[in-house]
């Protein structure tokens, strides 16, 4: 992150570069759950960037990998770590931050 003439948001086109590491050279990514995952780590971005309060929201983000699991990712998931990544790389700290319940991630209004 970086301060920037306005807010955005920029996704690498590296971020699941990882698999190949993983899974090998044959891995592959850019399909539509991949598509999801995207926008689920952008919005989780432009969430902390919306909110930030009493300072200069505009940083030029950008998200540099997004790690999947199979089973257990969601759009919500990574929306829900997109916010505490960005929150870190900021060092901010919201004052209503998204929480897990029973039902999975909230992200208050």
């Amino acid at each position: 992150a970086e301060p920037a003439a306005r807010a955005e948001v920029i996704v690498s086109e590296a971020v699941f570069t990882w698999r190949r590491e993983d899974y090998g050279p044959n891995a592959r990514w850019g399909g539509p759950d991949d598509e999801l995952l995207i926008a689920g780590a952008s919005e989780g971005v432009q969430y902390v960037l919306d909110r930030l309060d009493g300072c200069d929201n505009n940083y030029q983000v950008t998200v540099t990998k997004i790690v999947d699991a199979p089973a257990d990712s969601t759009f919500r998931d990574v929306k829900f770590a997109a916010v505490r990544a960005t929150c870190d790389a900021l060092g901010v700290t919201l004052s209503r931050p998204p929480f897990i319940d029973r039902t999975g991630a909230v992200f208050p209004d």
